[in-house]
Order: structure tokens, then sequence, then C-alpha cells
């Protein structure tokens, strides 16, 4: 039997349809690469991939079907990350042509979701009180409910495995399956002390501000008002920073906010978790969908500034739950569980936890 040779792409979200590819590579006698779009601007994080696409390579319609299959000629698999279409520069009504292209040139697809592209902006602000989808424009909020809705309903009949990568995203796609993002754990972890100053250092660093997923509205008052006042020393953090330079950020801070308005947790918490650093965020969304869950300081806008004081009271007990914090990181997020999630899909052997 050939060994498969899986392509992941294009969001690459956070890096990780370069992440999930390692893994596979890593764990699972297959072979996988990650590929992505080149960026329309300068600026934002810049995260690896194996193949960087040209925005206006495939813009002739009359050459697109030939270059997509050359692009694609050493994969088996193609796992289309971010529910994006591969190479065209409007995206609308795009995404079911390339999966049946790719199909009609006999690859086997997957769709691997990330959160906004199905979640339900409904479901959500059902299930979570403080709910990122209250507080977005109204243009905003129309046009994520609208696309959000087309690619469940994509999704659920386009007959291909489903993945996702945010666990709440059970309740969204129920038939999907959970395909935990991952990171490099040991370039992560770090034992470095935590709460041993009488100040902690507190970091929030949002990858974006718009939509308002984190919340950071709600957080950064508090973080100024405690500064001000000498009880914390916030973590000030550059206008632009690479994302390159995040983790000696966090490595240097003892309490990462990570979100107060989702309900779940992601790369950013599970990097945090990774080194060793208390994280505040919530859960609210995740409860009963995980065999297991990590242990999040848990925060709403209005229980932000007890959630922090909380890191001064504390600290014995959340020293011993950050370090429980890394050994669920190494479990769930080093790449082995993604692997395993992924090797259905690439018909090799792979057993999942659960």
């Amino acid at each position: 039997m050939p060994t498969p040779s899986l392509a992941i792409g294009p969001a690459n979200y956070a890096g990780q349809a370069h992440a999930w590819a390692g893994a596979v590579v890593r764990h699972l006698p297959a072979r996988s690469w990650s590929f992505s779009h080149q960026p329309l601007r300068p600026g934002g994080f810049q995260f690896d991939v194996d193949v960087m696409v040209g925005r206006y390579s495939y813009r002739n319609p009359l050459l697109r079907r030939l270059r997509t299959r050359r692009f694609f000629a050493d994969a088996s698999h193609v796992a289309v990350d971010g529910f994006k279409p591969f190479f065209h520069l409007r995206q609308g009504g795009k995404l079911a042509g390339d999966v049946a292209q790719l199909a009609r040139a006999g690859k086997r697809v997957a769709l691997i979701s990330h959160g906004t592209d199905t979640r339900s902006p409904e479901g959500h602000r059902d299930r979570v009180a403080d709910s990122y989808f209250r507080e977005g424009d109204a243009d905003w909020l129309a046009a994520v409910s609208s696309s959000s809705r087309a690619n469940r309903e994509y999704a659920e009949s386009s007959g291909v495995p489903v993945f996702y990568s945010t666990p709440d995203l059970g309740h969204d796609l129920p038939f999907g399956t959970w395909l935990p993002v991952c990171i490099d754990v040991d370039a992560w972890e770090w034992d470095g002390e935590l709460l041993e100053r009488e100040r902690p250092r507190v970091l929030h660093l949002p990858s974006r501000r718009n939509p308002p997923i984190k919340g950071s509205r709600h957080i950064e008052p508090v973080l100024d008002e405690l500064h001000e006042a000498g009880i914390i020393e916030r973590v000030q953090v550059p206008s632009a920073v690479p994302h390159s330079q995040v983790r000696d950020l966090v490595r240097g801070s003892d309490v990462v906010i990570d979100q107060v308005l989702a309900g779940f947790y992601g790369v950013a918490a599970v990097e945090a978790m990774a080194a060793g650093r208390v994280v505040i965020g919530g859960l609210q969304d995740v409860q009963g969908l995980m065999p297991e869950m990590p242990e999040l300081v848990e925060a709403t806008p209005a229980t932000v500034r007890e959630a922090v004081l909380r890191t001064l009271e504390d600290r014995e007990a959340l020293r011993a739950a950050a370090r429980r914090n890394q050994a669920f990181v190494r479990r769930w997020h080093d790449g082995r569980e993604s692997a395993a999630r992924l090797a259905g899909f690439l018909g090799v052997p792979g057993a999942p936890v659960a």
C-alpha cells in the first residue's frame, strides 16, 4: 500500500496547519505538508508553512485546474483548513467547487473548522451569557451568521470527514471529530519561577481586537487599575509584536489572561499552560465535551478583577494547577493525539485516547 501523503491548508491559523502536518510526519507512517496563501498585507503574526502560494498564481481560470492538479500531484489526501477555497481571490461559493475538483482528481478530502467559520452565533449566545457574539457590530454579526450557517450545512452535506480544532464546536458539528491544536511542547515548556514576586506580572495579548473574541475592553481597564494601584505589574506589549517574541513575553509573566467572552480555549492558552503559567479564561462552553479539562482560573467580564486578585492569594494552589496543566498539554496538545485522530482519515494505524 502506498504511503499516504496529506496536504493541509490554506488558512494555517496560529500555524496549526503546519503543526498538524508536522505531527502526522512524527507520529504516523505518512507524509504531510502545509500550504498557505501569501498575506495580502504586511504586519500581524506570521507562522511557519511548508509551501507559500502566491495569491495571483491561480487567477487565470483556464490554467487553474491544471495548476491545481500539479500542486497536489504528490498528495493522496487534502485537509481543507478553515473552510477557505484554495486559489480564488473571492471566496464566496468557491469551496465546494475546489473540493469537487480534488475529488475528481482522486484525492481524499477532509474539512477542518477553526471556530467562527462554523460556530453558530445564536447557539453560542444561548450557551454563554457573555458571548462575544453580543459585542460585535450588526454587519459583522449578520455576515458571520450567514457564512457559518452555510459552512455547517456544507460540512454536513459534503460527505467528507469533518474535524474541528476548538472543542466547543462539538455543539455545532456533532458529526465531526475534535482535532486538538498542537504546539512544540518542548520549545514552550518552562519551569521558571511562578508567583514568587510580590506583584505578579500579568499579560494579556490578543492576536486581534476585531472581532472582539477575547474581550480585551473588559480586561485591559482592570489591568491598568491594578497596575496603577501597585498590586500587579502589567506586562507592556509592543504594538506589533512578532509571534517569534511571544514565547519570551509569556515566560516572563506569571499570569496570562486569555479571554472572558468565548467559553473555550485555543492555541494561546495552550502555549501559556505549556510554559507553566497561570491562565485566566473561561471554559463554560466545553463542559461535558472533553474527556479531561484544563485548570483555568475562571473569569467573566464581571469577575476579571476577582480572578486576577486570586493570583495573589492562592499562590501555592495555582502553582500546583499550573504543573497539572503542563501535563495536560503534553497529553493532549503535543501532536500525538492530533495525529491519532487523523489516522483513520489517512487509513493508517493510530488510536486516539478517547
